[in-house]
């Protein structure tokens, strides 16, 4: 299984577009800052599992992600995932092998080896040219957009 994390921002994804012949659309956008942040994965069979994350992504949350994989996936799992300074934390590493999970790391600066990137594209391409001023607009979306997301095939990016 593949995880990866994203994090979708309040604010306006611009997009290119078509507009009739001297019209002037207008489109009110925002720079806000406030996000909602998640962590996914993907099986090897296509099955997702992607869980919304209160606060950052620190070594403990991605610990308590690992355990939450192992009871809906099965204990013994191998986990492919990237160079984030919370995924290669010690205490993640060690938790990670008393639990029996392997580990395994893409190179450094890779993103596109990374199959769950394709999942977020889809995220990105559905919120073009939308505006999402507060949080629970932004979730609802989130929402129902995941569960129809085209899983990728692992085995494209990792052989």
């Amino acid at each position: 299984m593949v995880i990866d994390q994203h994090t979708q921002v309040i604010k306006t994804a611009q997009k290119r577009g078509w507009f009739p012949v001297n019209s002037r659309p207008r489109l009110p956008v925002s720079g806000g800052r406030t996000s909602i942040n998640l962590l996914g994965a993907v099986t090897d069979d296509g099955d997702r599992f992607i869980s919304f994350v209160e606060g950052s992504f620190t070594a403990k949350v991605a610990a308590h992600f690992l355990r939450a994989l192992q009871e809906e996936f099965g204990k013994e799992l191998v986990i492919v995932l990237d160079n984030a300074p919370y995924f290669i934390a010690k205490h993640l590493k060690k938790q990670a092998a008393k639990a029996g999970l392997l580990l395994e790391y893409l190179p450094p600066y890779a993103p596109e080896m990374n199959p769950l990137e394709q999942c977020w594209r889809q995220v990105n391409d559905g919120r073009a040219n939308r505006l999402y001023r507060t949080l629970p607009e932004l979730k609802t979306y989130l929402t129902s957009t995941l569960p129809t997301l085209n899983s990728p095939r692992i085995y494209e990016y990792l052989c």
